[in-house]
């Protein structure tokens, strides 16, 4: 689990520095794709302060930021994800973590399904974010995992 874990990890991490690379690249300003990016590092940020059990209270994940606050917290969190997968053991993803929803709702749920919701989350949100892209005329970042593996 561990292996498949940061595999995933440096998988996520390429996949949205392709995205913030291209937004870049192609100077995009469009509010849509922007708030999607934030909302990607920020949950991120704010699901490791979850796992850490960190004080994570109301804390705006729709909060929108600059290209340049994305790319910082984004590596930020791609070394916290790391470093925190590298310190489990084989056992401790198994190992359950109680956190409270943006609504208040109390649940508690396995590290391997908290972190693979979080991989998950971020693709999901960098494929609207691709759909937006594509709409203003733009050519979206390929950020499909076979093409990381290849």
């Amino acid at each position: 689990m561990k292996e498949f874990m940061l595999k995933l990890c440096m998988y996520n991490t390429w996949a949205n520095d392709r995205l913030i690379q291209s937004i870049r690249d192609q100077n995009i300003t469009h509010e849509p794709v922007i708030k999607l990016l934030s909302h990607i590092v920020l949950s991120e940020n704010y699901w490791m302060l979850r796992l850490k059990s960190d004080d994570y209270a109301n804390k705006n994940f729709w909060k929108l930021l600059s290209i340049s606050e994305c790319y910082r917290i984004a590596h930020e969190n791609s070394k916290k994800y790391s470093d925190y997968i590298k310190d489990k053991s084989e056992n401790d993803f198994e190992r359950l973590v109680a956190y409270r929803s943006t609504n208040g709702i109390e649940y508690t749920n396995s590290i391997e399904d908290i972190l693979t919701h979080i991989f998950f989350h971020s693709s999901y949100h960098r494929a609207q974010a691709a759909k937006e892209v594509r709409a203003i005329g733009k050519e979206p970042a390929n950020t499909d995992y076979i093409n990381y593996i290849r």
